[in-house]
């Protein structure tokens, strides 16, 4: 889902529709004719979730359940440094000291000032030996983040009798459903019920929204939506979920504890669900804006920021997508 090459999510270029999916993306779009050193529909997961609903329909099986992970993919042997504010560059011949990181060669078309410190991969595992993480991959029981360690839990079922009212043990919601990764079977007329988790990098910013991107095939056609679910901001009053003007301090890069959370939950069901759909869902949470890496490049050598990059990002985590199989298959 995310590299140092940025998000492979979704495009605005092929047809997404919210504003997310241009975070950190490295490779600009194909021109025609191009085959190399860019993007195409099919170089972005959420297309790629959507053509394994459409194979389904028309072969009877969906070869595109794959579970969500980030990595670094630099080449400095330093996996899991993944931090805005201790990136290195990619690669350390080319990425130190912090002035030639702002300077950046070109490939092609894009600088290495596009390239951002990369992602990381998360395991829900019952234990941290080698066959209970691998057992947890295979499950796909997994999610990804752009960088910070963000926790995020998703579970989906028909047999929570009490959401919304109680704080649920994981036992019972491994009890009562499935976690991210799983496929559920549609049952006519009832909905699955969502449990959704997400708290913050302990180190980092608080967080700003949980989301759900939902896709499904309805009269052969592709069609994806959005859904907000828990904005930190519900009692400032923002319907769009912004962060406060005040959450991000650009002069020495610090933020603001108090203008998100620390913690987002909600139980959550599909308020347009039919039965008879093949559908996915996945969660995304979206953390406060903090300092790009060339932000904090660009206080410590006392120059301006590059002016062809964003000088904030909005960190994120994207779970596993559950898959909902129709009643009537």
């Amino acid at each position: 889902m995310f590299q140092v090459k940025g998000n492979s999510e979704c495009s605005s270029a092929f047809g997404a529709g919210d504003e997310e999916c241009g975070f950190e993306q490295f490779f600009p779009p194909c021109d025609a004719g191009q085959e190399t050193l860019c993007i195409t529909s099919t170089s972005m997961i959420r297309d790629g979730l959507k053509i394994g609903l459409e194979l389904e329909e028309q072969v009877g099986i969906n070869p595109m359940q794959f579970g969500l992970i980030g990595s670094t993919d630099t080449h400095n042997s330093n996996p899991g440094d993944a931090e805005e504010w201790d990136y290195r560059g990619a690669t350390g011949y080319a990425g130190s000291p912090a002035r030639r990181r702002l300077e950046g060669g070109r490939r092609g078309n894009r600088s290495s000032v596009q390239r951002n410190p990369g992602g990381l991969a998360a395991v829900w595992a019952e234990e941290n030996t080698r066959d209970a993480l691998f057992t947890a991959m295979i499950r796909r029981e997994v999610y990804a983040t752009s960088g910070t360690r963000i926790r995020l839990r998703v579970f989906a079922g028909y047999d929570y009798a009490v959401a919304g009212e109680t704080a649920p043990t994981v036992a019972d919601l491994y009890a009562g459903g499935e976690p991210m990764g799983s496929v559920l079977q549609a049952r006519s007329g009832d909905a699955p019920r969502f449990y959704i988790w997400a708290m913050k990098d302990p180190d980092n910013a608080p967080l700003a929204k949980l989301q759900v991107i939902k896709g499904w095939i309805e009269d052969g056609e592709k069609k994806e939506i959005v859904y907000d679910l828990a904005c930190a901001n519900e009692a400032g009053a923002d319907p769009q979920c912004r962060p406060a003007a005040t959450a991000l301090n650009l002069a020495d890069c610090s933020w603001d504890e108090n203008a998100g959370a620390s913690e987002l939950k909600t139980w959550w069901q599909d308020p347009d669900f039919d039965s008879s759909q093949n559908a996915f869902y996945y969660v995304r949470v979206v953390q406060n804006p903090t300092c790009r890496w060339t932000t904090y490049d660009a206080l410590r050598l006392g120059v301006e920021p590059p002016a062809d990059v964003p000088t904030t990002v909005q960190e994120m985590a994207w779970a596993s997508p559950i898959w909902v199989q129709s009643a009537e298959d």
